[in-house]
């Protein structure tokens, strides 16, 4: 599997974003989880759900203002991560540690 791309997004309420892939997969993505603990500091400024809407689509990546953008593979992870088909390219990506993921 290459590479997701982002094709679409748009803003479902508060910290939610709705994803659109370029292998057709679409999914959600709460913001508010990633915010309380796995994102950097550098991304404070995105518990502003005005800040997080204020999003634009470039090179297949979100970006918001400050240079801030996330990998459209991450976002993937994040939207599909209880996928059971998807465990072994999660941890092949880096996102998983390969012993918890069973064949």
């Amino acid at each position: 599997m290459s590479l997701p791309l982002i094709t679409a997004a748009h803003c479902v309420q508060g910290h939610v974003l709705q994803l659109a892939f370029s292998d057709g997969c679409s999914g959600t993505v709460d913001f508010s989880a990633l915010l309380d603990g796995d994102l950097p500091p550098v991304f404070a400024p995105l518990r502003d759900p005005a800040v997080l809407a204020d999003f634009r689509l470039e090179h297949s990546t979100l970006r918001w203002t400050g240079d801030l953008d996330l990998a459209p593979e991450y976002l993937y992870f994040r939207a599909f991560a209880h996928e059971p088909g998807l465990q072994r390219q999660f941890a092949d990506w880096g996102y998983l540690e390969p012993h918890t993921v069973h064949a």
